[in-house]
């Protein structure tokens, strides 16, 4: 895997997630300091948890870029205030998470075979990386983690990195962190499209 790859799919999820943070924080009618937190906690709270995991310190903390990518997803969220409706910001947030989830699902997954880790280190990795960020942005809004009541959506990341497992013995790696990524947000977009739902318990 060439590293100009890797850094796109990285660009790609921060960029998506901190913008989905955004809209989330404009969505609660938060001030400006609420709305750049949530899009920047969104993007990188999940590669931070994944990092230490691994033993290394989070790249955010040595890598500028990270945060300068993540505020120009938040200030992509913020450029578009006051001219859409709470439906479309909805639907904006929902398409951008997904996208998010997706890379993110991808790069977890990447950094768990560089480790040398196997199918479970993938998968925690990878879900990690995936869904972290946005745990933290639900909790800082008050809300139930998404991951814990919405339609698939770990499920969905989970998916994906048995894909990347399952996909890179046979295949290029770029092809399977394509293979990864296109399984995570298909199903994610099926699963908002039709609600669809994991068995709930009263």
């Amino acid at each position: 895997m060439t590293e100009a790859y890797f850094v796109f799919l990285n660009a790609v999820g921060l960029i998506a997630f901190s913008f989905s943070g955004a809209i989330k924080g404009i969505i609660k009618e938060l001030d400006l300091f609420g709305i750049i937190l949530l899009g920047i906690v969104t993007a990188l709270g999940g590669g931070a948890i994944r990092d230490i995991m691994v033993q290394k310190t989070p790249v955010m903390l040595t890598a500028p870029s990270y945060v300068l990518l993540s505020l120009v997803g938040v200030i992509a969220a913020i450029s578009v205030k006051g001219k859409r409706n709470i439906a479309v910001y909805t639907k904006i947030f929902l398409i951008s998470d997904a996208i998010g989830l997706a890379s993110f699902t991808s790069t977890g997954s990447i950094i768990a075979y560089q480790s040398g880790l196997g199918m479970i280190g993938m998968i925690v990795l990878g879900m990690s990386t995936a869904i972290g960020g946005g745990i933290i942005r639900d909790i800082l809004a008050n809300e139930v983690p998404m991951v814990l009541n919405k339609e698939i959506y770990a499920t969905c990341s989970l998916a994906g990195c048995i894909v990347f497992w399952a996909c890179y013995r046979i295949c290029d790696i770029n092809l399977t962190s394509f293979f990864s990524m296109a399984t995570v947000f298909v199903l994610r977009m099926l699963a908002i499209r039709y609600r669809w739902n994991l068995p709930k318990f009263s």
